[in-house]
């Protein structure tokens, strides 16, 4: 199975240790590089949740519904997450739709990364 930047993958987040951490099964977006995913076990993600919140910065960036991914979520840029791919259930891809072209795909996860890198930084 391939795992690229930017597809949607359904995962298995249980158990979680905190009741900050998500859990339960839920979508999420890869961010980790396409290359590193195919030589690691290892993948950057990116929870998703349909409980959206319009104002919250750089915590949160809206996902359209498209494909399987069938209510608008926010990606929870505060949850972050390196997982194994033994978590992954299914793997979709996020924009087959055409909503994106791939640079604009590619920019997006960077700038989401970006931001996530910065905002942790200053803490």
């Amino acid at each position: 199975m391939e795992y690229k930047r930017g597809d949607i993958v359904l995962v298995n987040f249980n158990p979680w240790r905190q009741k900050e951490e998500v859990g339960k099964i839920r979508p999420a977006v890869i961010i980790s590089d396409s290359v590193y995913n195919e030589h690691s076990d290892l993948i950057v993600v990116i929870p998703l949740t349909t409980n959206l919140i319009d104002d919250a910065g750089i915590l949160r960036v809206r996902i359209k519904k498209r494909d399987r991914l069938e209510k608008e979520s926010d990606a929870m840029v505060e949850q972050v997450r390196c997982i194994s791919k033994n978590r992954v259930i299914e793997i979709q891809k996020q924009f087959e739709a055409g909503l994106l072209t791939e640079q604009e795909r590619y920019n997006k996860i960077i700038d989401v990364w970006t931001d996530t890198n910065n905002a942790l930084q200053r803490k």
